[in-house]
């Protein structure tokens, strides 16, 4: 079976650079990782990196992107590890998903459930006080 190539940390790190207008050397910069340099972050663009970086390195690239560490993580899972998020419909939940390309829509539709249903149950939901 084939595996298909994933490029979601690739893609926003290279997209978001472009948005900000910030060279390579500028993101490294601003990302404060004094092991981080030009070339992995060039390398990372263009889907040359093999290794997962460390929840270290992600933070210093949400960092020099200014962006949220859990949208980098999450690229980051879906890239290196195949992992597909669903988010509740307010977001306050977040169920990260192994092979879920391969899911029906009806297994879809549970798993949506189920993150949904979490989220309401968690204490200070806006849903709690309905008990």
């Amino acid at each position: 079976m084939a595996t298909e190539t994933r490029d979601d940390l690739s893609r926003l790190v290279k997209e978001r650079r472009a948005e900000l207008g910030l060279s390579l050397a500028r993101v490294v910069a601003a990302c404060g990782d004094p092991e981080l340099n030009v070339s992995w972050l060039s390398r990372l663009e263009h889907g040359q990196v093999r290794e997962i970086p460390g929840r270290e390195r992600l933070a210093a690239l949400a960092r020099g992107l200014q962006l949220p560490f859990r949208l980098v993580a999450t690229a980051c899972a879906a890239q290196f590890l195949g992992l597909t998020t669903i988010n509740s419909e307010d977001g306050a939940a977040q169920a990260i998903v192994d092979r879920l390309p391969e899911f029906t829509e009806a297994e879809l539709l549970q798993v949506r459930a189920i993150v949904d249903a979490f989220a309401r149950s968690r204490p200070g939901s806006p849903s709690d006080s309905d008990g």
